[in-house]
């Protein structure tokens, strides 16, 4: 699986899983999140993950649940001080 879109249900957040390989050539999954803030921003949360090889990281992408993009969803807004509007989490 190379990519997969979690939505949030209490908030309708879509996280998104895309595999892809960075300009070194390693394996890598972008999981990202376009959220809208009480500022009324849309900020994008991203984080990149890197993988030895192809294989873990397409179980990567097909293991991750809605716990774990709640989980990301929740440490990106705390790290960038960002508050949603509804529960996020």
């Amino acid at each position: 699986m190379n990519f997969k879109i979690i939505t949030i249900p209490e908030s309708g957040t879509e996280v998104c899983l895309h595999r892809d390989r960075n300009d070194e050539g390693e394996e890598i999954v972008r999981i990202t999140a376009l959220v809208i803030s009480l500022a009324g921003t849309e900020p994008m949360l991203e984080t990149v993950v890197r993988f030895a090889d192809a294989w873990s990281a397409q179980f990567f992408v097909e293991d991750y649940s809605e716990t774990s993009a709640k989980g990301f969803l929740r440490l990106c807004l705390e790290e960038e001080g960002i508050r949603m509007n509804g529960n996020h989490t």
